[in-house]
């Protein structure tokens, strides 16, 4: 019987979005929190700026703490935005000052956003990731290259559709055939020619009918035929926004669960990114930070958890 391989995995955990009240939460509740055997637990911190939202809000409400200067940065040129700073990544500084962990942030503009990132002082500790609304193959291009730059990990969070088959159907381990969700996710990494960091496809579950109470509903068996044909890319679980709301007491089960899958040998997620904490937005799908303890003591006893440098 084949034994399943150890590889130490990456839990990003924090707030849907930063604000200057929840950046303490991260710096002394997240971040210190560690393994029964003393080893810090947490290897990233969620510092989002700005959000991915279906309509703007005409107050800008809910964007994010950067939702000003982006919207003034876009009428500006490239030169003057220089004198601009972006909130969330002064905030970002001193976490990773105080923490060393990495920092990971959703990309809405990436020719606005990630020259602020290029010139913060975060030692190329970061990783960007797309939003699961925007499936553009030359936004994911440029960020690739931002990436490849400057060593930083690059994420791709796959779309809300899932194809033409019923849920049970699509998501059953003898399907044969390509979803929607696939072919459009497997397009999007021809995208990121180029990296010096980690290549990351993050589940984060599908609006489909037959989902219940879930937000979105899990696809762990598309996930792994999107591993087969990716074998170089690590693989996250997004619970927050596939377990959501209703389904907020079932979330740290729900990842002890899928960390315990398998793929080919070896387990089949490799990274953990989730909401905690308070925030503006989305605050009824977090985790507390005792939960967070609670789900590191329990990942401890069969996989181990990669500290920050």
């Amino acid at each position: 019987m084949k034994t399943t391989k150890q590889y130490n995995l990456e839990i990003i955990a924090g707030p849907c979005s930063i604000t200057l009240e929840n950046v303490n939460e991260i710096i002394d509740e997240i971040a210190p929190i560690t393994t029964p055997y003393g080893t810090r637990a947490i290897y990233g911190a969620r510092v989002v700026g700005l959000k991915s939202r279906t309509a703007l809000p005409s107050d800008g409400k809910g964007i994010g703490l950067d939702y000003s200067v982006i919207n003034e940065a876009l009428s500006l040129s490239e030169k003057e935005r220089k004198k601009l700073l972006l909130p969330s990544l002064t905030l970002a500084e001193k976490i990773y000052k105080k923490t060393g962990m990495v920092i990971a942030s959703e990309i809405m503009l990436p020719h606005i956003q990630l020259p602020f990132f290029e010139r913060a002082k975060l030692n190329n500790h970061v990783m960007i990731w797309s939003p699961a609304v925007n499936q553009l193959g030359w936004n994911i291009l440029e960020m690739s290259n931002y990436a490849h730059r400057n060593k930083w990990h690059l994420g791709i969070k796959h779309a809300k559709f899932l194809g033409k088959d019923p849920l049970e159907v699509a998501n059953h381990p003898d399907y044969k055939d390509e979803t929607s969700l696939e072919k459009t996710l497997l397009g999007l990494t021809t995208y990121a020619q180029k990296g010096k960091g980690d290549l990351i496809i993050i589940h984060r579950g599908v609006d489909v009918p037959g989902r219940g109470d879930f937000r979105n509903a899990l696809i762990h068996e598309v996930m792994r035929r999107v591993k087969t044909h990716i074998p170089h890319a690590k693989l996250y679980f997004d619970p927050s926004h596939s377990y959501g709301p209703k389904l907020k007491d079932k979330i740290v089960d729900g990842i002890i669960e899928a960390m315990k899958l398998t793929h080919n040998n070896t387990f089949l997620y490799d990274g953990v990114l989730i909401e905690v904490g308070t925030s503006p937005s989305d605050t009824e799908q977090h985790i507390t930070t005792k939960e967070l303890q609670e789900l590191v003591n329990k990942l401890s006893t069969f996989r181990k958890l990669r500290s920050p440098k």
